[in-house]
């Protein structure tokens, strides 16, 4: 082609020997690589596999073991202690109406006095559940339809609870979860979480909330919490649809109860359909259709 250099033969034998090279260097690269790859993904699922396998074999973690037994003096004389105060024993008289994540006022135009909230508007589903504790402030009015289903919250101070506190709070939560105290379909569970904004009205340490109750405590005491779940927890409590989380009677109770095993304050449990049930109550307004919890 006129005006273009004319290339040896001799030169053009070498470019394509060294492209050739190239070529090959570049496939055996290829070749290590996915050899190594091939490697890590067997080992990684050797791993996994060895994990689940030692899961089910310990069982996970440790449950209550024992059933817990309370004396309702060795209650009184814990709260008296730890410096506890029924805030609330009923619920505010707004509505527990549902709302659209998206589209839920603020917390502090939804809930007054006291804070954390007990009862009242919600999101449309609830949260779902966590094992152990959160390090970050739950959504309180997510939390208001967990509580509406029978959940369990104890919420704390990070500014007067110190990290083996903490610890201590997160294992519970852990142990009772572990030992039948949730019902995840519904959400219900044993919730911890740090509580800083706006902070706890009664400027307290610890607030425990069930459905309709607000007991706040100067520390953590763990025979405390108990009888709060105790007392509260599913169909113990008030909460309007509890009847979702049946109360595991072999796992707590009082040691001078004489209800028969099983026997709870409300109607016998229902099968809970999904966690963002969002069904309206006798005291709630139709609800909007099921949020997404952020």
């Amino acid at each position: 082609m006129a005006g273009q250099e004319r290339v040896p033969n001799k030169e053009r034998r070498r470019l394509a020997r060294e492209e050739r090279k190239r070529a090959e260097q570049e496939a055996a690269k290829r070749e290590r690589f996915g050899r190594v790859r091939s490697v890590a993904l067997s080992v990684l699922v050797v791993a996994i596999i060895g994990g689940m396998s030692a899961l089910a074999f310990l069982g996970g973690p440790e449950g209550i073991g024992e059933t817990i037994v309370l004396a309702r003096s060795e209650v009184e004389s814990a709260r008296e202690q730890a410096g506890c105060e029924v805030i609330s024993d009923r619920p505010v008289d707004a509505p527990a109406s549902h709302f659209e994540a998206a589209s839920a006022p603020p917390a502090d135009q939804m809930y007054s006095d006291p804070r954390p909230m007990n009862s009242g508007p919600h999101f449309a589903q609830t949260l779902p559940i966590i094992r152990s504790g959160s390090d970050n402030q739950l959504e309180e009015r997510a939390l208001g339809h967990n509580l509406e289903h029978g959940a369990v919250v104890a919420w704390y101070d990070p500014d007067q609870v110190d990290a083996d506190t903490i610890g201590e709070m997160e294992d519970w939560s852990a142990r009772l979860i572990e030992s039948g105290f949730t019902e995840p379909r519904a959400g219900v569970g044993i919730f911890v979480s740090p509580y800083t904004e706006p902070g706890i009205t009664s400027g307290k340490a610890v607030a425990y909330r069930a459905w309709g109750y607000s007991l706040d405590c100067d520390e953590w005491d763990e025979t405390v919490a108990n009888s709060v779940v105790l007392e509260r927890f599913g169909n113990r409590g008030i909460a309007p649809e509890g009847r979702m989380a049946p109360f595991p009677s072999d796992q707590m109770r009082y040691e001078d109860d004489d209800a028969p095993a099983g026997e709870a304050s409300q109607s016998p449990a229902a099968t809970p359909t999904d966690a963002g049930d969002t069904s309206p109550t006798e005291n709630e307004a139709p609800s909007p259709a099921a949020a997404t919890t952020p």
